[in-house]
This record gives C-alpha cells, structure tokens and sequence, in this order.
C-alpha cells in the first residue's frame, strides 16, 4: 500500500479507530489479555504509520514549496539579467549620442525604437510616465541639457534593478563633464601658436596671417561655438547680439566663454548637415550663475571698459532685464546653474549654411584651427555673391562693410562652387 497516497491514509486511519475501539472493548471485558496485547501491537503499528504518513506529506508539502521558490528565483533571475542588458545598452546608447557633441535625427530615430522596441517590454507604464516627463520639450534642448535629461533617464532605468541604491544623476552629469574637462586641458597642452587639435587629429595650419593697419582679427582667435535648435537663430534675428548657452551643475564651458578675447571670430555652427552659418566678433562676454530662492549674479564684461558684477539682492531690476535679453532657453526655470554668453557683433550669415570645410568640432565650444577659420571665411566670403545669402546677413543685422575690411586685409578669395552648386575647396 502506498504512503503516501491520500484513501490509503484514510484507510488506515479508519482501522487505527476500529482497532482502537476493539482494544478498549477486549480491555473492558477480559482485562489485560493476550488478545488486549495484540490489539495494542496493531495499534501501536498503525499509530507508526500515521506518523510517518503525516511526516511524508509535511516533507512534500516543504520540498515542493521550496521547488516553488526556487522557481520563482529562476525566473527573477532570468528578467533580471534580461533587463540589465537592455537598460545598459539603452544608456550605452544615449551617451554614444552625445559623444560628438551633436544629436542627429536617425540617432533619436533609433533610440525611439530601442525604447519602444526593448526598454518598453520591461518598463513598468509609471517608469515610461517618468521617461516621457523628462524628454518633455526637448525638441531644441542645448547638449548640455540632454547630458542632464540622459543622466535622469538612467537613474529610472537604474532603480527598477535596485531601489536600494537609485543612481544620483546630478553626480553623474557632473562626472561626465569632468571628463570634458580633462579633454579640455589635454587639448590645450597641445596647442602651438596656429595649430589645433581637432578632436583626435593634428591639424596644421598653412595659412599665414597677414596684419594690416586697420584690423588685426585674422591675428587673434578663431572659435568654434555649437548651438541647438531655433532659439539662437530666432534671438539673433530679434537683435540680441549674444550667442548663448547653458550648464547643469559645470562650468566647462564658461570657462571656455572667459577665455575668449577681444574681436575674436567666432564661428556658429548649425548641426543636420548645415554646418557653419555665421561669423561673429567678440565684444564681450556675460555669465549669470543661479542660487537658491531665485538669486542670481550677473558678471558682464564688455571688452576695453571694466568688469561688473551684480546681483539680485541689489540690482534685481537689472537682473531681470538682462536675463530677459540673454537668456533666450530661460534657463533658470529649467533648473540650470549657469547660463553664460558671448556679446558679438554679426558679420556675416548664411541662413542655408556652409556645411562644414575642416575638421569636426563636436563640441559647444572649443577654440577653433586656424586654416579652417579661413576656409570658412572664404567660403562665406562666395556667400556675399549671391543675391539670397546677401539678403540673409542684411536681416541678421550684419556689419558687412567690416566683414568685408578683414578679408580684404587677409587678401582673402572666395571659394568656388562646381555647376552643382557644391563647395570645389
């Protein structure tokens, strides 16, 4: 008979009762007989195999439990690692994007699909609420501010593996920019006289840099300076003469803004196959750094009068005012630290771009080589030919009389275009 099949239990718990009874009647009657003997022996065997039937089933019931549970581990274990390889490719993902300073379409295009196509299988609907809140208007969001939206976004992706410790992504942005940083300062131990380092590559400079009575700006600093989306342009045709941009917990960039001198060129450039659209002189520079409880200190420092400083516990009308002006991506609502600027002067713009002649720049701001700063210039020097681009640079306010005296000073000539209208150098 087997055990631990659940009638014969019941079977023999059916005779255990009937020897029982049987036991306490032969007791009764013949008092502690043989017969009395054997019935207790029966008893005492069926009591053994009860025990060891309500052992067995204890036993079963613990070992299937446990099989459960082992189960339930397996398979908490297989999403586990299955979500681990997916948010870390994700966030791979997204900072590979800004690894060149410059977010393409095809690049959102493809993380669009690796978050519907993956992440989504495993998000939970409140984690992609949370995702969907921080990518809230950031059509035209500086890089600087997608480093901050990407770090956000891997913390929610991070504390659905492990509540215990959520990642802080302000430290994390903060460590990203420190390796800004340190590109910055490698670059500049570099840097010889007119050559540059543009990105990995060496580039020297062949072009001399004839001076002339009237100007020198072919001898002083070229830039290159990254914007994102349409609020630079919009506030450029509206008269503000700053090229603006702003940081999360960094300065990297303001300190890259106070490097730059006195009629320094700076070169805008425009991402999605424009390239660079204008050139601009450096008149100064403004940097407003935000604190708590709405304060706010303005450093302004036009170039060739002395610096100053103001803030919001004395001049908070002008502080107000200026920050109307300047901060065209309203920055301190958004929660940035700083927001800085260079005050120019437009010289020249191409609202169709130039593409890009020279090396890659892939970052906001950086001190620009040389040769290419001329390449440029010639390039938007051919610009002043034609009918469409001259009346570009007459809408953004251009001093084209001075643009005009600098190339003519560099014995500057226009570059050439093939039949096709493509750039010939």
């Amino acid at each position: 008979m087997n055990l631990k099949s659940k009638d014969s239990f019941f079977w023999w718990l059916f005779i255990f009762f009937v020897l029982l009874g049987l036991t306490v009647i032969v007791f009764i009657v013949n008092g502690n007989t043989w017969a009395t003997q054997v019935l207790a022996a029966c008893l005492g065997a069926i009591i053994t195999i009860i025990a060891t039937r309500l052992l067995l089933s204890s036993q079963s019931k613990i070992e299937e439990k446990q099989r459960e549970a082992d189960d339930v581990y397996k398979r908490n274990l297989e999403l586990y690692n299955a979500k681990l390889k997916v948010y870390s490719d994700f966030v791979s993902k997204m900072y590979e994007i800004l690894r060149d300073d410059e977010i393409e379409e095809k690049e959102i295009k493809d993380l669009r699909t690796r978050l519907f196509g993956q992440v989504g299988f495993y998000a939970s609907g409140e984690m992609l609420d949370n995702i969907d809140t921080v990518l809230q208007n950031a059509n035209h969001d500086e890089i600087q501010n997608m480093q901050l939206r990407f770090a956000r976004i891997a913390g929610i992706l991070q504390k659905d593996l492990r509540e215990d410790s959520p990642i802080d992504y302000t430290s994390f942005n903060r460590l990203w920019s420190t390796f800004e940083g340190i590109l910055d300062t490698f670059n500049n131990d570099k840097k010889t006289n007119n050559e540059e380092l543009a990105d990995e590559r060496k580039i020297p400079s062949n072009y001399d840099t004839p001076t002339d009575d009237n100007t020198n700006f072919l001898n002083n600093g070229f830039w290159h300076f990254a914007m994102w989306g349409v609020e630079q342009i919009d506030a450029l045709k509206e008269g503000k003469r700053e090229l603006n941009l702003i940081e999360y917990d960094e300065d990297w960039r303001t300190n890259q803004i106070k490097k730059i001198k006195n009629n320094d060129l700076i070169f805008l450039f425009r991402s999605g196959g424009l390239g660079y659209m204008g050139v601009f002189r450096a008149i100064g520079w403004r940097v407003f750094e935000f604190g708590e409880n709405d304060y706010c200190r303005e450093t302004l420092n036009m170039f060739g009068e002395p610096q100053e400083v103001f803030d919001t516990n004395t001049d908070k009308d002008r502080i107000e005012k200026d920050l109307a002006q300047s901060d065209i991506y309203e920055s301190r609502e958004d929660g940035a630290t700083l927001c800085s600027s260079v005050i120019v002067e437009p010289l020249v713009f191409s609202a169709n771009g130039i593409e890009n002649p020279g090396g890659v720049y892939r970052r906001t701001i950086s001190s620009y080589d040389h040769g290419y700063g001329i390449k440029q210039l010639e390039r938007f020097m051919a610009v002043l030919n034609d009918e469409n681009g001259y009346k570009s640079m007459v809408e953004m306010g251009c001093n084209i009389d001075l643009f005009k005296r600098i190339l003519s000073s560099g014995e500057i000539q226009p570059a050439s275009r093939d039949d096709n209208g493509n750039w010939l150098n």
